[in-house]
């Protein structure tokens, strides 16, 4: 690696030099953070007080990486040597110190160390928290205030909709009552829910809009502006709109006879008859509303074309007929547009009157209880310094601050920029200059902002930086305007690949306000080696069976599916990369969009294959399966008849249950479920006994204290390990960290605790920046700021995603000035906009479109060394302006682009760059001994038997040399369903009454059979049936058997052995432990079985003699192909002195 050119470290000194402002727009991987701090200590080696600096950043943990910088800079200086201290200071400032500038740079550490509050390096939120705490009375906030996190807000505005919903009940005549009453009529509690939280979202621009300058003053007044906007006139209201479809139109009379004439026609003809007799033939005016539309629109709700309406033979024959319909045609044509405003109209005046009482309510809890929210900390800063008479405050922040620094200038909303011009706008001002210089320093880049949805308008960040250049022109004062081009972070061929994708309007358009197209890149990394790749759209395979079965999962995912084929094939490279390159797993981070199927393919796919992987970066508490299962628990102790809730938890692991085992309890019950159970089978008798010992643990303990014992003393935690792995330990102690915080706050009641985990989604954010041996999966927005060796860009075939969901638009209201607030409205369908509303979606389109492009510059400039550029066909086309061919257009027109062939004719696009290796490291030398070394070193080490993950008791006989049952080839997949599906089978149906059992064969053999034709699944079914009906295995599969039984125990070496037991039958006199093999044809009669599969059974039943020493334990193998059952000898290989857990 070379270093930095000429050019570079002149930009980085004119950037850091206290004497000027000064505006860094820093490429990805330029050295941004380091110019930042180089400036930071550049000032306080100026002179500057410490408490006179004042450094802005968008995150904690960015503040908290700057802070430990600049301390590690200064003390590093504290105790450098005379030369090496003068030889750094005079790099910085391009001159040799003297003694004195040297005794100074000695004493900054302490310095900053002994100033009061430290170094002011914060967030903006922080900042405002803190500027807020000092000035309560001026900001009109309470003293002492608390700020709420986003649970504890989520928590709180879902109580202040709860009350509205009471105030509508209470008084269903009121505006709430009837706008809640309205909504209610027309959509589901989900969507109503979904456009209630966008709008609460707005609330800064609803109260302005309210009750600010040039405000509509309340939902009504917004609701008349909206009619004018869309040209509705007085009248145009909903219901009578609705009311002139029919009243104005062709008289219902006159339908059948229309229908009669039509009916005799064409086709299309027929088709308007028919429309018109069932219009005739429906029994209210809703029906046959809708019916006589049906008769001039299309499905999707737009008016006929002419040739689906009146045909030219109709027309010719019956002309009356066919000018009747025509100007009934146009009346509709005009009417509906209207109707459709209308309907936006007034439901956005139904939604605005719920958000205003929302607001109102949400605004009376904050205040009772001393809290204020982020948007607050900012909305009230803003205020404090806007105010005329804040003139004290300002002359405080004015005789304190004297240097002002930005990080991530690009993602700082408008808002927060005029927090930060009126704290520098005396910085210019002859009235409060000072003799210590004062100067404004941001650094950012346009490219880079992806937060949009936080406020951020990347335009800011070019305008601003206009007008402080202005500002300082006009009092003649220094300012810097640095571009840092060159990056510490990437290879040749990864810059090559960004430039050559952004070079083309389509890619650059939105990346910055730059009028020229294209970025430029240098990079320090001149021979570093590195490529960039785009391999083919993976496809799915086409299915072997035409369709699934209807009561599959409808979360199912198929393994033949486009997702899970580029999952598995991502992980092959990462493990080829690591076994052959050496590239670290630490070093390779793989980046989505979103976390949906592809990001839980890919992490299953890695884990499939031994990778070692940090698992997902954020997890939403109480999505996960686990918390699920508990929440269900708690609501069928909190209301034993809710028959649903414990359904669900039956199923998990708490109680081992299965579809199969409700199937025999649950219908047809002549009362409640629980009741079902203590009646039933083994199975769910010992599963109400469960339950009852769960009611007694809950009655006298509080929630954090129940699931606790649960999860430990129960074996909740063990069993849920061993179903969903080790990794389901994240959200379980998440969940009882949560079940505690509720504890110190709130009554700690178990139907409380319910209550408040489903108020507001916890979410775990864990911080994957600093690498763990483990590859890294996660979305373009969590990796920001990161960086990897090998990066995978993965989710590339999606469009931009505009409004991240919510169905809100802000409406501009051009005629009340410009910068009057927008006005939020609930959308609907893009063809029902009215003209005004179509070009505010637009708006909102293109910059969900430009951000979309700066993610990708994002995403792709994470890779250090090797980029690879991936993605999977959708059931949809892919969109334009996908990412995937934004990259393969760019890559294409790079000139010294290689196209590579794959086998199956498709193309891969590669860039490389850099020599084909690195050159080896030189040998170090051998250290110098003082004394010779002890013998014992050279010599191997001892074995000590040390915990580790549990043994499968098939690896206790390693030295079989027999091949293993299952080898990957042709027909591999094949092979391993069927063993996985009469496995299954074999656990199920035992439990299925004996004349349903070929049913339930069938239906779990549809559900999961994959690859496999009907005759291979016809054939599973049949040898289950063979085996379960044959009297040789009474036995095994007598009533009482459990099937699937975890089984973990320590061996007397200390070994742990971990394994699951086929079948496990235990009767008055002897304990048979089967396990079924049904991958191979069986040995000889009479021969012994492999080692492995002896070793494997007799640690099983060396194991269970611990639990039953009382009787034999006898272990058996079931060979499916034969059928036969070969009982072993006894007893097995010793493993004496166990500490056993049976599940």
């Amino acid at each position: 690696m070379s270093g930095p050119s000429a050019e570079t470290l002149t930009r980085q000194a004119a950037a850091s030099d206290p004497r000027r402002s000064a505006w860094v727009s820093a490429n990805a991987g330029s050295g941004k953070t380091y110019v930042l701090v180089q400036r930071v200590v550049r000032l306080l080696l100026a002179g500057a007080e410490p408490s006179r600096i004042l450094c802005l950043t968008f995150t904690k943990a960015a503040a908290a990486n700057m802070q430990n910088r600049v301390v590690e800079r200064l003390r590093g200086w504290a105790t450098a040597s005379d030369a090496a201290l003068a030889a750094e200071i005079g790099a910085l400032e391009g001159q040799r110190p003297d003694a004195a500038r040297l005794a100074l740079a000695r004493k900054l550490f302490a310095r900053a160390l002994e100033t009061p509050g430290g170094l002011k390096i914060y967030t903006i939120h922080a900042f405002c928290g803190r500027l807020l705490h000092q000035f309560p009375f001026e900001a009109n906030v309470p003293a002492g205030f608390a700020e709420l996190d986003d649970r504890d807000q989520a928590e709180l505005m879902a109580e202040a909709r709860a009350q509205v919903l009471g105030q509508a009940a209470r008084r269903p005549d009121g505006a709430v009552g009837r706008a809640l009453g309205y909504l209610v009529a027309r959509f589901g509690e989900q969507t109503i829910d979904d456009a209630l939280s966008g709008a609460v979202a707005e609330r800064d621009v609803i109260r302005k809009l309210f009750t600010g300058p040039g405000g509509v003053g309340d939902a009504a007044g917004a609701a008349r502006e909206l009619r004018s906007m869309f040209s509705l006139g007085p009248a145009d209201t909903e219901a009578t709109l609705e009311a002139a479809i029919l009243g104005d139109g062709i008289a219902a009379s006159e339908w059948p006879a229309l229908a009669a004439e039509l009916a005799t026609g064409s086709k299309t003809d027929c088709d308007l008859a028919a429309a018109f007799s069932a219009a005739a033939a429906a029994r209210d005016e809703a029906g046959r509303r809708a019916a006589y539309l049906c008769v001039f629109t299309t499905s999707t709700g737009g008016m006929r074309a002419q040739s689906r309406f009146v045909t030219a033979a109709t027309r010719k024959a019956r002309p009356t007929l066919a000018a009747a319909l025509d100007a009934e045609m146009a009346r509709l044509a005009s009417l509906l547009p209207r109707l459709k405003a209308a309907v936006i109209v007034e439901r956005t005046h139904a939604l605005l009157t719920l958000a205003d009482a929302a607001i109102e309510a949400y605004g009376r809890a904050k205040a009772a209880r001393g809290l204020l929210d982020y948007d607050d900390l900012i909305s009230r800063a803003r205020a404090l310094l806007s105010r005329t008479d804040a003139a004290w405050v300002l002359f405080k922040l004015d005789g304190g601050l004297d240097h002002i620094l930005v990080d991530e200038a690009q993602d700082t909303s408008p808002a927060q920029w005029d927090i930060v011009q009126r704290l520098t706008e005396d910085f210019l001002a002859g009235a409060s200059a000072r003799p210590s210089h004062r100067t404004v320093f941001a650094v950012g880049d346009e490219k880079q902002s992806i937060f949009g949805f936080q406020g951020a308008e990347p335009a800011a960040f070019g305008a601003t930086r206009r007008a402080y250049q202005a500002a300082h022109q006009t009092v003649e004062k220094a300012f810097e305007d640095v571009r840092l081009q060159e990056s510490f972070r990437s290879t040749a061929a990864v810059l090559k690949g960004v430039d050559a994708v952004f070079a083309r309007p389509a890619a650059h358009q939105g990346l910055s306000t730059d009028e020229a197209v294209g970025t430029v890149h240098f990079t320090t990394r001149l021979n570093a080696p590195g490529s960039v790749e785009a391999w083919p759209i993976v496809t799915a395979e086409k299915a072997v069976f035409a369709e699934e079965a209807w009561d599959a999962p409808f979360d199912r995912v198929n393994p033949q599916s486009a997702v899970v084929r580029l999952a598995q094939r991502i992980a092959d490279e990462i493990a080829r990369a690591n076994r052959e390159d050496g590239t670290p797993f630490g070093e390779i981070l793989i980046l989505v969009r979103q976390r949906k199927a592809l990001f839980e393919a890919v992490l299953r796919a890695l884990k499939a294959r031994g990778v070692p992987v940090a698992g997902a970066d954020r997890l939403i508490v109480g999505e996960h399966i686990a918390v699920m299962d508990l929440l269900a628990l708690g609501d069928a102790l909190v209301t034993p008849d809710d028959d649903l809730a414990l359904a669900c938890a039956l199923k998990s692991p708490l109680f081992g249950l299965d579809d199969s085992d409700l199937l025999e309890v649950a219908p047809r019950r002549p009362g409640r479920l629980l009741e079902a159970l203590r009646a039933g089978p083994p199975r769910a008798r010992a599963a109400y006994e469960a339950y009852r010992a769960y009611e007694a643990e809950a009655r006298g303990r509080t929630p954090f204290g129940f699931f606790s014992h649960l999860l430990s003393k129960a074996g909740a935690r063990r069993a849920y390990r061993a179903r969903l792995g080790h990794e389901v330990d994240d959200p379980l102690d998440a969940f009882l960290d949560l079940a505690a915080e509720f504890g110190r706050s709130h009554p700690p009641t178990l139907a409380g605790f319910l209550r408040w985990m489903r108020a507001a989604p916890a979410e775990i954010k864990r911080d994957l920046d600093v690498s763990s041996g483990e590859v890294r999966v996660m979305t373009v927005h969590g990796a920001k700021g990161l960086e990897a060796g090998l990066v995978i860009l993965a989710d590339t075939c999606g469009g931009a995603s505009a409004g991240r969901g919510s169905p809100i638009i802000m409406l501009p209201r051009p005629h009340a000035g410009q910068d009057a607030p927008e006005i939020p409205v609930w959308a609907g369908r893009k063809d029902d906009d009215p003209p005004a509303l179509a070009s505010a979606r637009a708006v909102v389109a293109a910059r969900a479109e430009a951000e979309h492009r700066r993610l990708l510059y994002v995403a792709m400039t994470r890779a250090k060394d090797r980029l690879i550029v991936c993605g999977h066909e959708t059931p949809r086309k892919r969109p334009e302006g996908a990412w995937y061919d934004l990259v393969c257009d760019g890559l294409a027109a790079a000139p010294d682009v290689e196209r590579i062939e794959t086998e199956d004719g498709a193309v891969l696009l590669r860039l490389k760059s850099g020599e084909a290796a690195e050159a080896p490291a030189a040998p170090l030398p051998e250290r110098p001994r003082s004394e010779p070394p002890p013998a014992w070193l050279a010599e191997p080490a001892s074995f000590e038997a040390a915990p580790g993950p549990p043994l499968s008791p098939s690896a206790l006989v390693a030295e079989d040399g027999e091949a293993p049952a299952f080898v990957p080839g042709p027909g591999a997949e094949a092979a391993r369903l069927r063993g996985v599906l009469l496995h299954r089978l074999l656990k199920a149906l035992p439990e299925v009454p004996e004349q349903r059992r070929g049913d339930a064969a069938v239906r779990i053999v549809e559900t999961a059979a994959g690859v496999l034709g009907e005759e291979a699944r016809a054939e599973i079914v049949r040898a289950a049936l063979a085996v379960l009906a044959d009297e040789r295995f009474a036995e095994v599969f007598a009533p009482g058997g459990r099937g699937e039984v975890p089984v973990v125990g320590r061996l007397a070496d200390g070994r742990a052995v971990s394994g699951r037991i086929d079948r496990l039958s235990v009767s008055e006199e002897r304990v048979l432990v089967v396990d079924y093999k049904t991958d191979r044809d069986p040995p000889p009669a009479g021969e012994p079985p492999p080692g492995p599969y002896a070793a494997q059974l007799g640690a099983y039943a060396e194991l269970l003699r611990q639990i039953w020493p009382d009787r034999p334990v006898r272990a058996a193998i079931l060979w499916t192909a034969a059928p036969r059952l070969d009982l072993l000898p006894e007893p097995g290989p010793a493993a004496a002195q166990l500490s056993l857990s049976l599940g």
